[in-house]
């Protein structure tokens, strides 16, 4: 097995456990602090890899440090990336979410590159274009629907949907970013579990602070039902960090973003499985608009790299 079917199993491996987060703790934090949650789960296993680093592979740390502009990018746009994104979760429909978020990944890798960033991918194929063009419809369309009140679930009236939906978008942004300023540690030398530690210490001092200030407080914690959530965090919340950084150094980057495009389509499947939200004919309608867009960008993604391979 090669290094490309390896950056397809971390890939979607990455892509289900995100699905199984968004719908999991689009409930949960209707209950429990995300700061909290946040801080727990990154805080914990961020400490382990570093230590686990420091230990086995200590020049990578003193690389990272050697780089303090794109460390310091990493730790920004982590903390960009989970904040909005949390707060999204609780404000629209998870589905909606996973979908806007997916698919404006490969959007901002594209208009990155058009500014000229080296680690950013370009359009390889007309199909991949056309492909990424029925995506942006279609997530116009989520975006539309739920500011109009159609969408299975919005906490509040429209001014809630437009704060969420902007934060998706800010989410989304910042994750693209964050693969770019990772691919270029992983260039440098600056391994997945070294770059797993280094991009937490930021968002944990920023939980940290916003739970003392209360800014996500719902009350009164049950300390079990807390320790069980956390639990589950640790297997979807951080080893789908650790995957999509093993993805990021096996595969390009707009190849990534087109395969996480079509996360959305286990959201939907899990959102139905778990029942609180309710189903919605025009959520659905989007859904498929997207996910028509996101495998014919795949698929002209792929044929580009089969064609690639091919030739040498």
């Amino acid at each position: 097995m090669n290094s490309a079917h390896f950056g397809l199993i971390w890939a979607f491996s990455f892509v289900i456990l995100e699905a199984a987060q968004a719908v999991f703790f689009g409930g949960v934090f209707q209950d429990y602090d995300s700061f909290l949650i946040g801080a727990a789960v990154f805080g914990v296993t961020a400490v382990g890899t570093l230590i686990w680093a420091g230990v086995r592979t200590p020049g990578q740390l003193v690389t990272a440090r050697a780089n303090p502009a794109s460390l310091l990018g990493l730790n920004l746009s982590t903390v960009f990336v989970w904040v909005a994104y949390f707060f999204a979760l609780q404000m629209i429909e998870p589905a909606i979410v996973f979908t806007i978020f997916s698919g404006l990944i490969p959007v901002s890798i594209l208009v990155a590159a058009a500014f000229g960033v080296p680690e950013a991918a370009r359009l390889r194929t007309r199909t991949e274009g056309l492909g990424l063009g029925v995506v942006v419809i279609g997530m116009g369309f989520l975006a539309a629907i739920t500011l109009l009140g159609q969408s299975g679930f919005v906490r509040g009236g429209w001014t809630v949907a437009l704060a969420g939906l902007l934060l998706t978008c800010v989410s989304a942004v910042s994750l693209a970013a964050m693969m770019i300023y990772s691919q270029r540690l992983d260039r440098l030398g600056v391994a997945s579990v070294a770059q797993y530690g280094l991009r937490f210490p930021l968002y944990v001092v920023v939980a940290l602070v916003s739970v003392w200030l209360g800014l996500d407080e719902k009350g009164p914690v049950d300390p079990g039902g807390l320790f069980v959530v956390v639990l589950i965090g640790f297997a979807i919340m951080a080893f789908p960090v650790f995957a999509m950084q093993k993805a990021i150094s096996l595969m390009s980057t707009l190849t990534l973003a087109a395969i996480t495009a079509l996360g959305p389509l286990f959201v939907f499947l899990f959102q139905i499985v778990e029942g609180r939200v309710d189903y919605a004919p025009a959520t659905l309608t989007g859904l498929m608009i997207y996910f028509a867009g996101a495998v014919f960008a795949a698929y002209g993604g792929a044929r580009r790299s089969n064609g690639k391979a091919a030739r040498t």
